[in-house]
């Protein structure tokens, strides 16, 4: 989505602007920006201002900034009714003075009764506002300021109206005054009305800012303004909403910014649809508008409205009529750019041979036009699409966009050849020097987005290499990371890096078996992800858990679940698990045809997707010891030992260092089924470190427990005393290792452990320890039963 608005901002396309108009609500605005600076000016020079009553009162701070705050909200939202406007000045959510109100009304009142006249001595007026009294007294209103440059826009618009323009206003005011009388005492206050849509859509933006640039307001307070002023007019009498150039370009400038920065902020779907449709109503050939549909029905999948959004966006683009530079040049823009984001909207689609096809024509129109910057947006989504020459492509691109200052695409480039370096077996060193040339380039450009993605990358590759203290090091350091950007008015980042790395720590606390915290992380990232794509992470990993925890539960009906929802995110992750489930199970046959299907896949597209080769040894361990599981328990079978050896091989290959720790306890346990528990003892020690520092409870359980089996099966033919110390270190080790099953509520590995204790202290004479074991077994067998009573001989 980014790079689809990126793509459009780089077309500069000429359009046909909508002339601002003199309004009845303009000159309410205008009316009351008078009657509060002449209060102001009398608070000069009385300092104390008298109400009728005789009561006195002074323009405190507050009443400035919360008079302020008011009028940027009515400047940038569309023309309200008059008795929207009393309704707002009287809800008492700003802290307006009560003789400023009176006299706002009472000068509506005057404006009404006195004719055209009044109009003119307004407008008067107003310039004197801006003039400077004297050198040692500043202007009442700068002219450089937000309210400044509102009113002398009101001027200019007012002195180019010819007189029966200007009586065709007042004529408008008259109908405008006169509707607010006949409504006022049956309309319900829409306080009610803002108060809801504030709550609903909290630090949403819309609408319009004056001249400067929408960057020098603050986003925060602009988001509770405007979000209050959409839920004003609603959807109801659409004929009287009333957008003009200005906040239609700031609504749509800040909506597009907020669906990439912080989704949560921008407004619903259907909102922003809703006002989408007012803003085409206002403006019918406003091509933006179109484009920031085509990006909201991305947001919910929706291809028919983002395609026709994006063709009305374009063929409107393509209509140039008052362009003072060449027709055919822009026009070609319009085409080529146009192509690349038909592009890029199949690629969201996954629909790739469509894609390509756009993006040769789009590559083609480039070439013709000698237009690099296109090119290189087109070779950015090239190497993404392509199965060959992905390497070289990359290559070409960082050169050639770091030749021309693109530095977006740049930085976006190495982080992809950082990712593509991962899994192809690249040196974690050279990998993680390409994230830090890229994190140079995103500090000195300020380019946050990627900034977040690159600790978002590293995270997932720390994670991939089987460090997972360093990846949950990189996830804490990015959700800690001040992504504030004052400067474009950015408060907090909250893209799809934000959102794995609330994943990456609700994983962690699936891993170490703190399931309700980590249901309460993924809720979290639930509220703040609630759209596609960004949000399939996050339902991802709530599979994970629910798959995770019933398991270890021994529910296999919600297990299957789980799998069965886990499919529509990644469907070769839902067949190994539900190979894990059939292996649970018993049903062997079925474990064996997941496994073969992943195996396969990983065999034929491996190269050409890049696929994790995480996944394709998990398969292989997973093969492996569905193997074992059907041979019989005295013996391993050979064709366990060549999974495993090659497992251990692709392992060692991509530097999935957790992996092959995993692989060496498979193979420990085979040795040891075979009789070799002294080569075991070998091989676990070379692997229990990295076993216990990265590993979750279940792993380090598993370790633990065929450490402890290993140092048992050792230590036969020892000296008596010799072997009651083993086996006393072997019990304290056991223990360990049921700590680690109980957290994860594994409760079918705590019966193992509780049998192997129960061994052991009966043959160390301990009959109370071992009563215990077998008094808190069968409490545990008879709350969860299970087919196989114990895997001590054929599971790690």
């Amino acid at each position: 989505m980014t790079a689809a608005k990126d793509i459009l901002n780089f077309g500069v396309i000429q359009r046909k602007s909508n002339k601002d108009s003199v309004t009845p609500h303009k000159i309410s605005v205008v009316l009351l920006v008078r009657e509060f600076c002449l209060l102001k000016a009398k608070a000069r020079t009385d300092q104390l201002l008298k109400f009728e009553d005789g009561s006195l009162f002074s323009v405190e701070p507050q009443h400035r900034r919360d008079f302020n705050m008011l009028v940027l909200r009515l400047i940038q939202c569309p023309d309200l009714e008059l008795y929207d406007l009393k309704a707002i000045l009287t809800s008492g959510k700003y802290n307006l003075l009560s003789a400023h109100i009176q006299n706002f009304e009472k000068k509506l009142l005057e404006v009404d009764q006195k004719g055209v006249g009044s109009i003119l001595d307004l407008m008067l007026s107003l310039g004197r506002l801006m003039v400077e009294p004297s050198h040692m007294v500043p202007p009442i209103v700068h002219k450089s300021s937000i309210i400044g440059l509102y009113i002398r826009r009101i001027m200019i618009l007012f002195d180019k109206l010819s007189f029966s323009q200007v009586v065709a206003i007042y004529q408008n005011f008259k109908l405008y005054y006169a509707k607010s009388l006949v409504k006022q005492t049956a309309v319900v206050d829409p306080v009610d009305e803002i108060t809801k849509s504030a709550n609903d859509m909290e630090f949403s933006l819309c609408d319009e800012t004056p001249e400067p640039p929408p960057k020098e307001i603050p986003i925060k307070e602009l988001a509770s303004l405007v979000g209050d002023s959409a839920g004003i007019d609603g959807g109801a009498n659409p004929e009287r909403v009333c957008w003009s150039r200005r906040q239609a370009e700031l609504f749509i400038a800040q909506q597009a910014s907020l669906m990439q920065t912080n989704e949560m902020a921008a407004l619903s779907p259907p909102e922003l649809q809703e006002r989408i449709r007012e803003l085409l109503r206002a403006n019918p050939e406003y091509a933006e508008a179109h484009y920031l549909g085509y990006l909201n029905c991305l947001r919910v999948k929706e291809f028919c409205g983002a395609i026709d959004s994006l063709f009305h966006c374009f063929d409107r683009n393509s209509l140039i009529p008052d362009s003072k530079v060449n027709n055919q040049d822009e026009k070609s823009r319009g085409f080529r750019y146009g192509a690349l984001n038909l592009a890029v909207l199949h690629a969201q689609f996954g629909h790739k041979k469509e894609a390509l096809c756009a993006l040769k024509e789009a590559i083609m129109m480039a070439h013709e036009a000698n237009d690099n910057v296109c090119l290189q947006h087109a070779l950015a989504w090239l190497y993404k699409l392509s199965d060959e020459n992905k390497e070289i492509l990359m290559e070409r691109s960082i050169s050639k966009s770091s030749d021309l200052s693109l530095s977006y695409l740049t930085s976006l480039g190495i982080q992809s050849f950082a990712q593509y370096a991962g899994v192809t077996g690249g040196k974690p060193a050279l990998v993680f020097d390409l994230l830090m040339k890229s994190d140079v380039l995103n500090c000195q450009h300020s380019m946050i987005d990627l900034m977040t993605n690159s600790y978002a990358q590293k995270a997932a590759l720390w994670c991939l290499y089987g460090k997972s203290e360093m990846s949950s090091l990189s996830s804490q350091l990015l959700l800690h990371l001040n992504t504030s950007n004052p400067t474009q008015g950015v408060q907090s980042y909250n893209g799809e890096g934000t959102c794995q790395a609330i994943c990456n720590v609700a994983n962690m606390l699936t891993e170490e078996g703190d399931y309700n915290l980590a249901s309460f992380v993924l809720l979290k990232a639930r509220e703040r992800f609630p759209h596609e794509p960004v949000s399939h992470a996050w339902i991802f990993c709530e599979q994970i858990l629910s798959f995770t925890k019933a398991m270890h539960h021994s529910k296999w009906q919600e297990a299957e679940n789980a799998v069965e929802r886990l499919a529509a995110i990644d469907k070769w992750e839902s067949q190994l698990r539900k190979a894990e489930l059939c292996v649970a199970m018993g049903d062997y046959p079925g474990a064996a045809t997941h496994v073969h299907n992943v195996l396969d896949y990983c065999r034929q597209r491996a190269e050409a997707e890049c696929i994790c080769p995480a996944l394709r040894v998990r398969a292989l361990i997973l093969a492996a010891e569905l193997q074992c599981c059907c041979a019989v328990a005295t013996s391993a079978p050979a064709g366990s030992i060549s999974l495993l050896t090659t497992a251990l091989a692709l392992a060692q290959l991509h530097y999935l260092d957790y992996l092959a720790a995993l692989v060496s306890l498979h193979l420990a346990n085979l040795q040891l089924q075979m009789g070799l528990p002294s080569q075991a003892l070998k091989l676990i020690n070379q692997s229990l470190n990295i076993i216990l520092s990265h590993g979750g409870n279940y792993d380090q359980g598993r370790a633990l427990l065929l450490y402890a089996k290993c140092k048992v099966a050792a230590a036969v033919g020892q000296a008596t005393d010799m072997r009651k110390d083993i086996l006393c270190e072997a019990i304290d080790m056991l223990n360990k290792a049921k700590m680690s099953f109980e957290k994860i509520e594994s409760n079918c590995r705590v019966k193992d452990v509780l049998y192997l204790q129960g061994l052991l202290c009966n043959e160390l004479g301990d009959v109370a320890e071992r009563n215990r074991c077998a008094l808190e077994f069968r409490q545990l067998d008879e709350q969860y039963p299970t087919k196989i009573p114990t895997m001590l001989l054929t599971h790690l």
